[in-house]
């Protein structure tokens, strides 16, 4: 494929791939149902799309299957043109001609053809449809074709149900009502077998269990990805921001638009700027989407559209042309004319692609068939009991236009709804729709947040604190890679960036001189000849049952059977993809000549089941690794976006804590609530200057403190779980936590910036004694940070003790527990 999947992605499709040899064979005597569950904006349809095309076209690891046929099926006709388009437009390997569209009006076959995949929607299978029909000529009807299909190519036909929560309510297995069912269940009255090889595509796997409900099937556990793991990628929107009414007062309508309008000229105007300076190939066109009402007696809807666009234009100054403003109305699907402006109908699956247009005005027919991240913005004029509608529409534009996120701008990071009809408690629903559509993007309501922007008068100390590249950690759950996918993803990166073109390549020859050296070790003890005849052949036996004479087991007589030149290339091919995909036993065989071919293939084999080989190299890819990283990292991070983002991508990966350079962002959001005071001093400030925090009795005490210094600057609020915020890593009860100190304190020493982390503690926590020793660590890597306090308040002073002062180091270096670290508090007071 064309896209590079991200490694929960890779997971998901190698988890996927082993579950349909395994229902390849079960198939060919029961059915067999495996599924796929993946929250919105998790790419299903690109991991779909790689499973066939590993089928069709093989693999690395998998030998193609020509004569296997793919039938996909889907609710609507927009999800399955989208569905066809990204495969088409983002497949390497398959052949012209693979990708069919059914039609009801010319498809007539008797069987699916091999190596194709057929496109299907329920909207072509109702009671009146061409298909199901025997008449105009028609030799074959819908059914019997798929029925011919079953009977002639059982084990080798894939049905993949695409959002398969459509048309899922079950009513028992007798008289199954939707026309998915029938797929699933059979059909009496349409002579249909249920399909023996089902695959099914949800956002949630409770609505997949709904859809199988009752079937006489096996059922494999399904492959599911965790909206935390399309959280991190980057590959959604960080936030969606969601503005409604706070109070009960009067619905203005068109000032809601206006301040809509003027999000997504910002947003403009941002993604103008960011595109400009990372030097992105193309340009993030951001889309006004406004949902209206529907039609109103002769009107197209019964939102006044005219006064719609002119508000729009009176606010952002812009006269549009014809193409830059379209609707996507179902009906009618023509040319009409808004405020003078012809106003042309266009395909909601055309609207990402068009880059001309600016502004989509639509009712209902955008919540299928259609991803569109440029939609940055979106303003709705329904009324508070559509929240299900709406929820569900977000999932179509939470995707992110780059597939990464973005480190500069944590604006370009949200999309903004505007509902003028709803308030407070009608949100709620929203955000519980969305919780339920597995759309893990955090939700905020415009009430709840304050967009803050550099205060010009601490600009020299941003871009200072952006130069130096402060650690910070990122904590996962757990390692995803081992290190040696680690390590080719980051000299494939070094490669593509132009910082090393030769990492790659060097790699691989050290590993294939370990290969070799094993090989050398082997036969040098005399070892080789037994291993390699180990793997060629293996010794059977047979146990026999006698169930007329009480059941007494006999043993038959052992066989030795001798593998096949097809069994050694299927296990060269699976060694291949354990030792990550590189290609790395055809580098060894190409070290020797043609025909000892499957004898070095037999070698490589050998090698990959050494467990002390793999522990040998596992060791090797870690080590360099971290060589490659610690080498690069200033250097990858100082350059483009797009290269940092993989860069942490890898890394975050290769551990279950990876260490990364910090950025702020600019601007940045934070909580905010009308009960937040003012203060003073704080980096970043909204349009009028201010910023507002909750700070408690000793977080206000300790910045006082800080501001009487005669050389402070200005502090930053450290919020918890940013992106741009500055993590410490510790560890508690034997497990790697996150850890972010409440302030990050900017002074001038010496004409020169420096940077301070203060965080006021309650020792009455049980984690005081944890975090002083994580912040100590920390600063035995960050040799940029000098001065870091726990502090803690006594007799109305505050305490502060600096594990970056020399003296307070050497105690802290021999603390075991609580009660060091509260000796050290009356030491050093």
């Amino acid at each position: 494929m064309k896209i590079t999947l991200a490694t929960f992605q890779q997971n998901a499709l190698s988890e996927l791939r082993n579950n349909c040899d395994t229902a390849q064979q079960l198939c060919k005597k029961n059915q067999c149902i495996l599924s796929l569950s993946a929250p919105t904006g998790a790419g299903k349809t690109i991991i779909m799309a790689n499973l066939i095309e590993d089928v069709l076209c093989g693999s690395a690891e998998y030998v193609k299957q020509e004569n296997a046929v793919f039938l996909w099926l889907s609710g609507w006709p927009e999800l399955n043109e989208q569905s066809m388009n990204k495969i088409y437009f983002n497949a390497n390997n398959l052949a012209p001609g693979t990708l069919i569209s059914i039609s009801d009006d010319s498809f007539d076959e008797e069987v699916f053809a091999d190596g194709k995949v057929y496109f299907l929607n329920t909207q072509k299978l109702g009671v009146n449809s061409n298909l199901t029909k025997n008449k105009d000529g028609r030799e074959h009807t819908i059914w019997e074709t798929i029925e011919n299909t079953i009977s002639r190519k059982r084990e080798r036909f894939f049905l993949i149900i695409d959002e398969a929560h459509y048309g899922a309510r079950s009513r028992g297995t007798e008289n199954p009502e939707t026309i998915m069912q029938k797929f699933v269940m059979g059909s009496k009255d349409d002579n249909l077998s249920p399909l023996p090889m089902i695959i099914g595509m949800s956002a949630t796997i409770e609505r997949f269990r709904k859809l199988i409900e009752g079937a006489r099937a096996m059922t494999l556990p399904p492959v599911e990805i965790k909206p935390e793991d399309v959280k991190e990628s980057g590959l959604l929107k960080d936030k969606i921001v969601i503005d409604h009414q706070k109070g009960g007062g009067m619905v203005m309508e068109m000032a809601i638009l206006a301040e809509a309008a003027n999000d997504w000229i910002d947003k403009c105007r941002r993604w103008e700027k960011y595109c400009n300076e990372q030097g992105e190939p193309k340009m993030v066109k951001p889309i006004l989407a406004i949902q209206v009402e529907n039609s109103g007696g002769s009107e197209p809807s019964k939102t006044d559209m005219d006064e719609c666009l002119k508000t729009i234009e009176r606010t952002t100054g812009m006269k549009f042309e014809v193409g830059e403003v379209v609707h996507a109305f179902g009906d009618p699907k023509t040319d009409i004319s808004v405020y003078g402006l012809k106003v042309q109908y266009i395909e909601p699956s055309r609207i990402e692609d068009s880059e001309k247009i600016k502004i989509v005005f639509f009712k209902e027919s955008l919540s299928t068939g259609w991803d569109c991240p440029r939609a940055e913005t979106m303003m709705s004029f329904r009324t508070a009991n559509d929240s299900t509608y709406i929820a569900q529409l977000m999932g179509r534009i939470v995707r992110t236009p780059l597939h990464r996120r973005v480190d500069t701008d944590e604006v370009l990071n949200n999309v903004h709804l505007f509902l003028p009809y709803f308030d407070k408690n009608t949100v709620e629903n929203i955000v519980r729709d969305l919780n339920s559509e597995g759309i893990p993007s955090d939700i905020e309501t415009g009430s709840e947040v304050q967009t803050l922007h550099v205060n010009e008068q601490f600009r020299e100390a941003f871009e200072w604190f952006n130069e130096q590249q402060f650690i910070t950690w990122q904590i996962k759950r757990n390692r995803i890679n081992n290190y040696l996918t680690s390590l080719f993803a980051l000299t494939n990166l070094l490669r593509n960036g132009g910082w090393d073109a030769h990492a790659s390549k060097q790699a691989k020859y050290d590993i294939v001189a370990m290969i070799k050296g094993f090989i050398e070790e082997l036969k040098k003890k005399g070892q080789y000849d037994d291993a390699i005849n180990g793997l060629r052949q293996d010794i059977r036996v047979s146990n026999e049952y006698d169930t007329r004479n009480g059941g007494d087991v006999t043993t038959g007589a052992e066989r030795t059977i001798e593998a096949t030149e097809y069994d050694i290339e299927k296990n060269f091919r699976r060694a291949q993809a354990q030792l990550a995909h590189q290609d790395l036993g055809m580098l060894y065989i190409k070290e020797f000549t043609l025909d000892t071919f499957v004898e070095h293939q037999l070698d490589f084999i050998l090698y990959s089941k050494s467990e002390r080989s793999m522990k040998e190299l596992e060791e090797y890819a870690k080590r360099k690794f971290y060589e490659l990283k610690d080498k690069w990292r200033k250097d990858i991070s100082a350059g483009e976006d797009k290269y940092k983002a993989k860069f942490d991508g890898i890394v975050a990966e290769s551990d279950e804590a990876s260490q990364h350079s910090l950025k702020l962002m600019d601007p940045i959001s934070l909580p905010y609530k009308d009960s937040y005071k003012k203060e003073l001093c704080h980096m970043f400030v909204n349009q009028a200057g201010d910023a507002f925090f909750e700070l408690d009795t000793w977080e206000k005490g300790v910045l006082e403190e800080e501001m009487k210094r005669p050389d402070f600057v200005c502090w930053i609020r450290n919020q918890q779980n940013k992106g741009w915020a500055l993590c410490v890593k510790y560890e508690m009860d034997r497990k790697l936590k996150s850890f972010y100190p409440d302030f990050i304190v900017i002074r001038k020493e010496n004409d020169k910036f420096v940077v301070d982390l203060l965080e006021p503690h309650n020792p009455a926590f049980n984690d005081n004694f944890a975090k002083t020793i994580g912040l100590f660590n920390y600063l035995k890597e960050e040799k940029g940070i000098t001065r870091a306090e726990i502090i803690r308040k006594e007799d109305g002073r505050f305490l502060r003790l600096n594990v970056g002062d020399s003296m307070i180091q050497h105690d802290v270096m021999n603390m075991r527990n609580d009660d060091d670290l509260n000796y050290l508090f009356r030491k050093y007071k």
